[in-house]
């Protein structure tokens, strides 16, 4: 039974920490290391993590001198990990304590696995709704279905720790699961594994609800241009999806009402590759493209 290496990335989290540690401790698949990456937190955090690491030796606990920022604490767990399959967790979730088990026995060839995820309140109350609601969940292995948007979530994922060999360093305006995600389909692929794993809860302190707030257009504007430079950078010469990612990433770059149409056209001609994980049926799909003229999505 190999060991996996969980990241759980953390920072004041002390509000529903132990759950989300006691989920992880008691899964069925045992051969677990659990490796924490405390972001300076200024609450009872450290202390809870400590607590558990005296009483579980598969606990470690790591302390950051400085704050890194979400992206980059889980570049620093993950390059902590010892198993031969890494896992991430957030910090306020509740995981099926069959998770880890049911991801290991589904993973076979693929670089990549993730499960769907149920929306709880912070009591863990059903919001009867799952991250599959909103977008389609689907396995690929093609970086093209990733370059405009993202369905797996680092708390439902688990990879294979030779992904590891192209995914450092991670780039500091996309988020780490998007990229791990979009390095996987350059290598053995993602797999969807259809079931609910994760309560995911929502609170007002979360990252979900963070970044929806954060939203701006300028600040779109720029992070998309710097998502699908990194992407076609990493992009090897030889793959098709090269020029399109070149492409995309020269009329985000200079937005006039030329280039702005050349976009449109070209997320037309690629609208299947494009917005597959858009939840929108064929004729939606296109009048949606269409309103994109006058918007930076």
């Amino acid at each position: 039974m190999p060991l996996i290496s969980i990241i759980l990335c953390t920072f004041n989290g002390e509000a529903y920490l132990k759950a989300q540690i006691d989920s992880i401790l008691n899964q069925t698949y045992k051969s677990i290391e659990l490796i924490v990456c405390d972001d300076k937190s200024t609450d009872n955090t450290i202390s809870i993590l400590n607590a558990y690491a005296q009483k579980d030796s598969r606990i470690k606990v790591n302390s950051n001198l400085n704050n890194l920022g979400y992206i980059k604490n889980f570049e620093k767990g993950i390059a902590l990990a010892s198993g031969e399959y890494i896992a991430l967790s957030d910090q306020d979730d509740v995981w099926a304590l069959d998770k880890i088990e049911k991801l290991y026995n589904n993973i076979k060839d693929y670089d990549l696995i993730y499960c769907d995820s149920l929306f709880v309140d912070k009591n863990l109350k059903s919001l009867n709704k799952k991250m599959s609601s909103s977008k389609n969940m689907i396995s690929s292995n093609n970086p093209l279905h990733f370059a405009l948007d993202n369905c797996v979530s680092g708390h439902a994922l688990l990879f294979k720790k030779q992904l590891c060999n192209t995914i450092f360093p991670f780039p500091k305006l996309i988020p780490h699961d998007w990229w791990i995600a979009f390095n996987a389909t350059l290598n053995g692929g993602i797999t969807y594994f259809n079931e609910a794993l994760v309560d995911y809860r929502i609170h007002d302190n979360n990252t979900l609800v963070l970044n929806k707030n954060r939203k701006s257009k300028e600040n779109k504007i720029y992070k998309r241009q710097a998502r699908v430079l990194e992407f076609y950078k990493k992009c090897p010469e030889h793959h098709y999806a090269k020029k399109i990612l070149l492409n995309l990433e020269l009329l985000y770059k200079k937005p006039t009402a030329k280039n702005n149409f050349k976009k449109i056209a070209l997320f037309l001609k690629h609208k299947e590759e494009l917005f597959i994980i858009k939840k929108k049926k064929s004729l939606a799909l296109i009048f949606y493209i269409l309103k994109l003229y006058n918007k930076i999505k």
